[in-house]
Protein backbone atom coordinates (compact mmCIF):
# COMPACT_ATOMS: atom_id res chain seq x y z
CA UNK A 1 0.00 0.00 0.00
CA UNK A 2 1.38 3.38 -1.02
CA UNK A 3 1.34 6.32 1.41
CA UNK A 4 -0.75 9.35 0.58
CA UNK A 5 1.26 12.09 -1.13
CA UNK A 6 2.21 15.09 0.99
CA UNK A 7 -0.23 18.00 0.65
CA UNK A 8 1.30 21.26 -0.56
CA UNK A 9 -0.28 24.72 -0.66
CA UNK A 10 0.85 26.89 -3.60
CA UNK A 11 0.03 30.61 -3.25
CA UNK A 12 0.62 32.52 -6.49
CA UNK A 13 -1.44 35.33 -8.01
CA UNK A 14 -0.22 34.80 -11.60
CA UNK A 15 -2.57 32.16 -13.02
CA UNK A 16 -0.13 30.74 -15.58
CA UNK A 17 2.71 30.47 -13.08
CA UNK A 18 0.36 28.86 -10.55
CA UNK A 19 -0.94 26.40 -13.16
CA UNK A 20 2.59 25.42 -14.17
CA UNK A 21 3.63 24.91 -10.55
CA UNK A 22 0.52 22.93 -9.65
CA UNK A 23 0.96 20.60 -12.62
CA UNK A 24 4.68 20.09 -12.08
CA UNK A 25 4.43 19.61 -8.32
CA UNK A 26 1.56 17.16 -8.77
CA UNK A 27 3.81 15.21 -11.14
CA UNK A 28 6.56 15.54 -8.51
CA UNK A 29 4.64 13.56 -5.92
CA UNK A 30 2.51 16.15 -4.13
CA UNK A 31 -1.21 16.64 -3.71
CA UNK A 32 -1.43 20.36 -4.48
CA UNK A 33 -3.90 22.91 -3.16
CA UNK A 34 -3.82 26.35 -4.74
CA UNK A 35 -4.67 29.90 -3.73
CA UNK A 36 -4.40 33.20 -5.61
CA UNK A 37 -4.05 35.41 -2.53
CA UNK A 38 -3.41 35.38 1.23
CA UNK A 39 -7.10 35.27 2.16
CA UNK A 40 -7.70 32.10 0.13
CA UNK A 41 -4.51 30.57 1.51
CA UNK A 42 -5.38 31.26 5.15
CA UNK A 43 -8.84 29.77 4.63
CA UNK A 44 -7.18 26.57 3.39
CA UNK A 45 -4.69 26.54 6.28
CA UNK A 46 -7.60 26.89 8.73
CA UNK A 47 -9.75 24.27 7.00
CA UNK A 48 -7.09 21.62 6.31
CA UNK A 49 -4.84 20.07 8.91
CA UNK A 50 -2.95 17.96 6.38
CA UNK A 51 -0.94 20.70 4.63
CA UNK A 52 2.70 19.59 4.79
CA UNK A 53 4.27 22.80 3.38
CA UNK A 54 3.47 26.12 1.70
CA UNK A 55 5.13 27.68 -1.35
CA UNK A 56 4.16 31.34 -1.57
CA UNK A 57 4.95 34.23 -3.85
CA UNK A 58 6.06 37.27 -1.87
CA UNK A 59 4.11 39.81 -3.93
CA UNK A 60 0.41 39.04 -3.47
CA UNK A 61 -2.71 41.08 -4.19
CA UNK A 62 -5.10 42.31 -1.53
CA UNK A 63 -2.78 44.18 0.81
CA UNK A 64 -0.96 41.17 2.29
CA UNK A 65 2.37 39.83 1.11
CA UNK A 66 3.89 36.38 1.40
CA UNK A 67 5.79 37.35 4.55
CA UNK A 68 2.59 38.40 6.37
CA UNK A 69 0.82 35.30 5.05
CA UNK A 70 3.53 33.01 6.41
CA UNK A 71 3.44 34.70 9.82
CA UNK A 72 -0.36 34.33 9.97
CA UNK A 73 -0.17 30.70 8.82
CA UNK A 74 2.43 29.97 11.50
CA UNK A 75 0.02 31.26 14.18
CA UNK A 76 -2.37 28.52 13.05
CA UNK A 77 0.30 25.89 12.23
CA UNK A 78 3.53 26.79 14.09
CA UNK A 79 5.70 24.16 12.39
CA UNK A 80 4.48 24.73 8.80
CA UNK A 81 7.46 24.67 6.39
CA UNK A 82 7.45 27.75 4.14
CA UNK A 83 9.21 28.42 0.84
CA UNK A 84 9.07 31.97 -0.53
CA UNK A 85 9.33 32.68 -4.26
CA UNK A 86 9.91 36.01 -5.95
CA UNK A 87 11.72 37.66 -8.80
CA UNK A 88 11.96 40.98 -6.98
CA UNK A 89 13.50 40.15 -3.63
CA UNK A 90 17.14 39.30 -3.28
CA UNK A 91 17.46 38.26 0.34
CA UNK A 92 17.60 41.69 1.98
CA UNK A 93 14.15 41.00 3.39
CA UNK A 94 15.20 37.83 5.20
CA UNK A 95 14.35 39.48 8.52
CA UNK A 96 10.69 39.39 7.49
CA UNK A 97 10.75 35.65 6.77
CA UNK A 98 9.56 33.04 9.26
CA UNK A 99 12.19 30.85 10.94
CA UNK A 100 13.42 27.91 8.92
CA UNK A 101 11.97 29.15 5.64
CA UNK A 102 13.71 29.06 2.28
CA UNK A 103 13.74 31.38 -0.72
CA UNK A 104 13.53 30.56 -4.43
CA UNK A 105 14.47 33.34 -6.84
CA UNK A 106 12.30 33.47 -9.95
CA UNK A 107 12.72 32.18 -12.51
CA UNK A 108 13.22 28.68 -11.11
CA UNK A 109 12.38 25.24 -12.41
CA UNK A 110 9.45 23.35 -10.90
CA UNK A 111 11.80 20.41 -10.27
CA UNK A 112 13.96 22.64 -8.07
CA UNK A 113 10.85 23.70 -6.12
CA UNK A 114 9.84 20.03 -5.73
CA UNK A 115 13.32 19.08 -4.50
CA UNK A 116 13.38 21.92 -1.94
CA UNK A 117 9.88 21.09 -0.71
CA UNK A 118 10.56 17.36 -0.45
CA UNK A 119 13.71 18.18 1.51
CA UNK A 120 11.87 20.54 3.87
CA UNK A 121 9.11 18.11 4.73
CA UNK A 122 11.37 15.08 4.80
CA UNK A 123 9.34 13.18 2.22
CA UNK A 124 11.40 10.12 1.45
CA UNK A 125 11.23 9.37 -2.26
CA UNK A 126 11.71 12.16 -4.75
CA UNK A 127 10.13 11.96 -8.16
CA UNK A 128 11.73 12.55 -11.58
CA UNK A 129 14.17 15.32 -10.78
CA UNK A 130 16.68 16.20 -13.50
CA UNK A 131 20.23 15.17 -12.71
CA UNK A 132 22.17 16.88 -15.47
CA UNK A 133 22.46 20.69 -15.78
CA UNK A 134 21.47 20.55 -19.46
CA UNK A 135 18.22 18.78 -18.50
CA UNK A 136 17.40 21.52 -16.01
CA UNK A 137 18.25 24.21 -18.56
CA UNK A 138 15.77 22.62 -20.96
CA UNK A 139 13.01 22.55 -18.33
CA UNK A 140 10.50 25.38 -18.30
CA UNK A 141 11.16 27.96 -15.63
CA UNK A 142 8.51 29.80 -13.64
Amino acid sequence: MQADPPVLLVVEDDFLVRLTLVDALSDGGFEVLEAADAREALTLVCDRDDIAAMLTDINLPGGSDGFALARAARVIRPALPVVYASGRYGGAEEGQAVDGSRFLAKPFTPSLAAAVLHDMIGAGERHALPSAPEEEDAERRV
